[in-house]
Order: C-alpha cells, then structure tokens, then sequence
C-alpha cells in the first residue's frame, strides 16, 4: 500500500472515538491556567462540575490495581449517561459503569473480564446484548493512541494488530513506511474529554506521586482535556520538591484534586491495600441475575451517602486493616488453606503447567500473561531457568513474585522488581526485539496459531459470547520473537475457522506473517494441551504433533481438533515427560498452594 491511495482505506465503517485534532488540543490546553492554586475539593463536586452526559472517558490505572473505584460509584450515583469509556484493561472500573448502565459506547482493549477471576456476568451480558457499541483496539495501540496525544500528534506507527480483524474492527490504518517499504498500522491519537487517576500521594496544586508501576496514566494525564485525581494521601508540596523525580503527574494537567482514602476498594492499592476477594466475588455472583444486581447496586452504591458509606457496609475500619495486612505482608496469604487433591499423582492442569515451563529457557524474556502462563513461568525460575526475566505488560520487569498474582498488574508483579515502568516501556522493549517468549492463551485457536479472545458467534454487533478482547496478546504474539500458547484441547477450541481472529499465529501460512507487516523470523513456537504438545511445519506453518501425554492416543488427538492435526515427521509417538514429584511439590506449596488455578482449570 503506498501513500497514493491512503484515502481509500480511511474508508471504514467504525466511528472513530476520543480523537481531537493537535491544532485543537493545543487550544483547549490554551485555556488552561498555570497558576499553582489549589484544586482541593470533593468528590461530589468534581463529579458534578466536569464530568457531563456524552463525555469521553478514561481511566487511570491498570483493570484492577489502582482505580477510581470510589469516582465511578459517584459516576454512577449522580446518573451520568451515554458515556464512552477508554476500556484499556477495563475490569472492575467497567463493571462498575455496566452496572450503572452508564456506557454507550467503548474503546475495547481487555473488557468484561475481571481477570482471574473470570467474566462479569452483566457487563459481558450488556456487550452481548448490543448495548454498547465497540471499536477493538490492543493494550498497547490504546496506550499509544494516548501518547501520540500527549507528544501533540495525530497518530502513531504501530507493527501489532496486523493481519487480524481486531485492526478491521478498529480505526487503524495500514500504511507503508516511505524509508522502509514496510507496512504500518497508523493509530490515531485519543483525547478524553475527562480522565479520573487515583494515585497515592498529591499536593493541593495538583502534583502527584505514584508508587510502583505507572501503566499508561503518565500520557492520559497529558492527553485529556481535563483531568480529576483522586488520591489516598494530600502531602506538602515541599515534600514534592524534596523529590521531584517522583512526580509522574503536574499540577498543569490538573482540574481537581480529591482526597479519598481507600479509593481503590475492592482493588489492590499498590504498597497500601490488597484486592477484597470476598466483595469481588459478590459482584460477579450477584450478576448473574439483574433481580439481585439491582439488589446489590442499592445496597453498595445508591443506598449509601457517599464512599465513606460504602466502604462502612463493605466491613469499615476492620476490612480495611486487613487488606493493607495482606498487601504489606504478601507471603501471608500463602498457605491459608490446604488444597484437597484428587488420588492421582497429578492433574491435567498440573501436566500442562509443568510441560509449558520446560520450553521457558534460562536466561531468556518472558512476559506473562493471567493463570496457567504464570504458573508455569514461576515453576520454570524455581526450577531450571532460575534467570529467566519475567516481564508483566503493565509494567513490571523481573519481580520477586512472593505469591501467584491475580492480575498481570497487582503489586506482586512488581514486588521487588528491578524496575516498575509503564506498559508502553514494556510493550517497546517488545518492539525492539528484547523479548523472546509471549506466553499466552486464548478461547479458539486455528492450525496456523490464531487465537480469538474477543468473541463467540457469528454477530459482531451481538456475540453469543463476548470475551475480553485482545489485551496485550495481540501486541506480544506480534512482537516477540515466540509465542508459546497454553489451553484446553476440544474441537470447541481448535477450530477450522476462527470466530474472530483477535491475535496473529502465522495468519495463512508460510510468508503471510510478513506480507503483512509483522516482523520477521516471529510467530507462534508450541501449544500446550492437556493432551499433547504442538509445534509448527517450518515450511507450510501449519500445526503438528510433537508428543503425547501418557496414555493418549494420537486417535484421540484428532477427535479433540475440527482440522485435521499433522504429526511430525519421524516421530515415534513418544510420550511427553511426567511432571516430577519435586515440580508437584513446589507447584502445590508455593506457586498455588490454596488450589486456586491447578484445582480450578
């Protein structure tokens, strides 16, 4: 595609959402005061004054690590409607919106899911039901479209979302390079009308601090048009100078500043309060009917006056202290119970999670994605790869994980890291060629590696089953060197034909990565089954048999595939090695020792 006919491919259907022109910026931010004066208030007024029907939104943070929890609950007590929502790694701040049938429209990179804990019944239910209209976007296009705000530019040149139809369902555009020759996906630049980040520290001017990683919030704060934080602590702005290099956020972005301790609940407050798992729990489970959603909405969000209200129903003062318990204590949580295993030596899940860690090398890069990836990668460093880098999207790089994390952005993955950045730093270092494994997952998968995460069905508008969307993987699998995928096999799963191909294997075959625009020498290195191990044809790309568990036949195999499954050449049938007594132990006492991924899969 050359620049001559780029106007035939701006074409396209989707409405483009969150785009204000730089010109267009630069004269709103015109308007903006300098002055150092204080932007104390409260929420109820910030609320009121700058958030408004039909507004743009975006929220700081990363799904359920450190979120305006307590400014949505006002969002949604004051009513606000039609809003479109920046759903970049949208978990729990989507379904508290859902639940307040606040959406019309979202920007969808990881939506209606709550991450390990599975998808909320009523925000999945509101996509499913075409209530809200959707344009797809990845992680990392998203937190891109934000920077290229931030740096004053209308757009960006990406190298993910390439040869998929998460890019046909968004408002990217393919372009060839005038140096390279290469293809492009140009993405545009987003400017909420409003953006809420809630940060641990602020002075009253505005000036914020934040602890550990920093996701996207550094450019959002630069890219929207007005900014509220919310924070758990107002400082003296001489401590802010004492040391400025903390600072991640200026006052100058700044339209109003609300203190609001725990403002977080029931998600994990980096350094200060860990997630409330119990009254996640509730959420999801009192959603699945809209009787008892109703219900709860009342009792949590409409029936009390304000957060302080709600934070009293949820447990007070007690509940409080002790979540900041567990977060400041993260090996405390280990070993509160004993998980109950079958008789057999081991499970499936187990067989799968120990034969996936034996492809991660020492002295290799990973980045990780939620569950099954994250086991293996943790038994993998306790084992034979103890320098392997374990990198999460949201910003961490080579944490000392004391437990097994809830989320690919909660406090554990950046416990004792060498560094806690942001999720485009990380997705960056992906670009560069740094990274050498994405470990991933995904609903359906074809014989050339393409996974769908983003729906079930045959409706876009109206999915049988919508799923969170691309996330990261879109971005990892496009840009790391391999991709190693770890998942379930039945012929639900690995399926003739995608029912949407959210993240890139090698697309249609051999070469077909690169006519795309993908980089090179890239694309999809095992499958991990609880039945088998796949590799890919070096030639034709296509999926085959590498080996079988103990006791599966390669009959069996087949019946569990809609396509027909290759087998290797030369191979002998072998059987893929049993998990060892010592990969069992360290996987039952200290990766999951309450059962909550190996018992539950």
């Amino acid at each position: 595609m050359n620049s001559m006919n780029l106007s035939a491919v701006t074409k396209q259907e989707k409405e483009l959402l969150g785009f204000t022109s730089p010109d267009e910026l630069r004269e709103i931010n015109l308007q903006k005061s300098r002055k150092m004066v204080s932007k104390v208030t409260d929420l109820k007024l910030a609320i009121q004054k700058l958030v408004k029907d039909g507004d743009y939104l975006g929220i700081g943070g990363f799904g359920m690590d450190r979120i305006p929890a307590a400014a949505l609950h006002e969002i949604v007590r004051q009513g606000r409607k039609h809003l479109t929502l920046a759903g970049h790694t949208a978990t729990h701040d989507g379904q508290i919106l859902c639940a307040g049938n606040c959406l019309d429209k979202v920007d969808a990179a990881y939506v209606v899911g709550v991450e390990l804990l599975g998808l909320s019944p009523n925000y999945r239910r509101t996509f499913q039901e075409g209530k809200v209209k959707v344009t797809e976007w990845t992680n990392a296009t998203l937190a891109w479209r934000f920077k290229a705000a931030a740096m004053g530019l209308s757009f960006l040149p990406v190298r993910t979302m390439l040869g998929t139809e998460t890019i046909k369902h968004s408002r990217a555009i393919e372009y060839k390079c005038p140096f390279t020759g290469e293809i492009y996906a140009l993405v545009p630049a987003c400017s909420p009308e409003i953006s809420i980040i809630h940060v641990p520290r602020a002075d009253e001017f505005g000036n914020c601090q934040i602890d550990g990683i920093t996701v996207s919030d550094s450019d959002l704060a630069r890219a929207s048009k007005k900014l509220i934080i919310t924070c758990e602590e107002i400082i003296p702005t001489d401590q802010i100078r004492s040391e400025p290099e903390r600072t991640i956020i200026p006052y100058y972005c700044v339209d109003a500043v609300v203190h609001i301790p725990y403002g977080s609940y029931p998600c994990n407050m980096p350094g200060m309060y860990y997630f409330d798992l119990e009254h996640l729990k509730e959420w999801n489970e009192s959603e699945r009917d809209l009787q008892n959603l109703e219900k709860f909405v009342n009792k949590y969000i409409y029936g009390v006056k304000d957060w302080n209200g709600y934070l009293e129903v949820c447990g007070g003062k007690k509940k409080m202290a002790e979540l900041k318990t567990i977060e400041l204590n993260p090996h405390a949580q280990l070993n509160t119970q004993s998980p109950i295993h079958n008789t057999l030596s081991y499970n499936m899940t187990e067989f799968m999670i120990c034969t996936a860690s034996r492809f991660l090398e020492d002295g290799k890069t990973v980045v990780v994605g939620t569950g099954l990836p994250m086991l293996s990668a943790m038994l993998a460093q306790k084992t034979h790869a103890p320098n392997l880098l374990m990198m999460f999207e949201a910003g961490g790089i080579a944490p000392l994980l004391p437990a097994l994390p809830l989320s690919v952005g909660d406090s554990r993955t950046h416990y004792k890291s060498l560094v806690a950045t942001s999720m485009p730093e990380i997705m960056e270092t992906c670009a560069r060629g740094m990274v050498d494994y994405a470990f991933l997952g995904g609903a359906q998968i074809d014989k050339f590696g393409n996974l769908n995460s983003t729906m079930i069905g045959t409706d876009y508008e109206r999915p049988k089953v919508r799923l969170p969307g691309s996330g990261g993987a879109n971005d990892l699998a496009s840009l790391c060197w391999n991709t190693i995928i770890i998942m379930k096999m039945d012929k639900h799963k690995f399926v003739e034909k995608l029912d949407f191909l959210t993240t890139p294997g090698y697309l249609s075959g051999a070469g077909s990565r690169e006519k795309a625009g993908l980089p090179p020498k890239t694309g999809p290195l095992k499958v991990i089954t609880d039945c088998c191990v796949l590799g890919f044809d070096e030639v034709t790309k296509e999926m085959q048999l590498e080996s079988l568990y103990p006791g599966v036949t390669l009959e069996e195999v087949q019946n569990r595939a809609s396509f027909k499954i290759k087998v290797k050449e030369g191979l002998k049938l072998a059987s893929t090695k049993e998990p060892t007594q010592e990969e069992l132990e360290i996987l039952r006492k200290e990766i999951d020792p309450t059962g909550q991924v190996i018992l539950k899969q």
